[in-house]
């Protein structure tokens, strides 16, 4: 029986609200937890494509070549996306930091806007607010202090969703290149790019958990990609964008199952306006 695009993200989204779940049993710190995701998961696609086609390397060689200015600012994008986030998972509530991490569509905006010359409509404009409001609202039950661990947290998936942002925005320069070309590059380049800080650093915080580490590579970065872009063949991007929804409230939901976190009410208006505004403007797209 032939599964659906939309059961396919749905599933995709489902996987990838686990993520900090998993990250925290790795017993590794947001470092680490980054450069096994991204190497481990480039050496499993290399194997898988490489089988398929024996000629995919030097595919992917020539196309980096000639792409690799925003190849690269991709690959460093992501890995410093992941290194906030996953630090963020353990310094404060997965709730708090994945909820602050759904900033990341309005920074997305604004870099479109700056860089990309993108006009912003007044209706997005006041979406804006209303989502930084609810990071206000969040962060207001923080002491503003960076010894403090949970504003530290925020601190992190706030920038952590900006580096995300920045993902689509670069993406757009590299449009014609394939999926799998280009998920491969991003892995590798990121892989090579924490490589130094992984070792002269200490990334590991206990016994390192290799099965922990083996779901988060196998399960959360290789089988969910592949099921999230096959999904994306039959079902519209604007569609994915609403069942993206999905990632950050699974996310509470297996945090209160799993280490028995529930979300203060602050950051529970704070994470709905955020969502909303967000929400809103895909809505607004359609």
């Amino acid at each position: 029986m032939e599964i659906s695009g939309r059961v396919k993200i749905i599933f995709s989204m489902l996987i990838w609200g686990s993520v900090g779940i998993f990250a925290r049993f790795t017993n590794l710190n947001g470092l680490g937890i980054a450069f096994f995701r991204v190497a481990l998961g480039a050496l499993i696609l290399a194997l898988l494509f490489s089988i398929r086609d024996t000629s995919w390397f030097q595919k992917v060689s020539d196309i980096t070549r000639q792409n690799f200015k925003w190849a690269f600012l991709l690959g460093t994008a992501l890995a410093l996306n992941w290194v906030f986030l996953f630090t963020a998972f353990l310094y404060t509530s997965i709730a708090r930091a994945v909820l602050v991490y759904y900033l990341a569509p309005v920074f997305a905006v604004l870099i479109s806007a700056k860089f990309l010359k993108e006009r912003i409509s007044k209706s997005q404009i006041s979406l804006l607010l209303i989502a930084f409001l609810g990071l206000i609202i969040i962060m207001s039950e923080q002491k503003i202090d960076l010894t403090n661990r949970n504003f530290a947290g925020i601190v992190f998936a706030l920038i952590a969703a900006f580096f995300y942002a920045l993902i689509p925005n670069l993406g757009r320069f590299l449009k014609d290149v394939k999926s799998d070309v280009l998920t491969f590059t991003q892995l590798s380049i990121a892989s090579i790019i924490l490589f130094p800080f992984v070792l002269f650093g200490k990334i590991s915080v206990g016994r390192i958990n290799w099965f922990a580490v083996g779901i988060l590579v196998a399960v959360h970065t290789v089988f969910a990609l592949f099921l999230y872009m096959d999904g994306l063949k039959s079902i519209k991007v604007n569609e994915a964008a609403l069942l993206s929804y999905l990632d950050p409230l699974s996310a509470v939901v297996y945090a209160f199952l799993i280490f028995g976190e529930s979300p203060t009410l602050r950051t529970i208006i704070g994470g709905f306006l955020i969502l909303s505004a967000s929400l809103l403007d895909i809505l607004k797209r359609r």
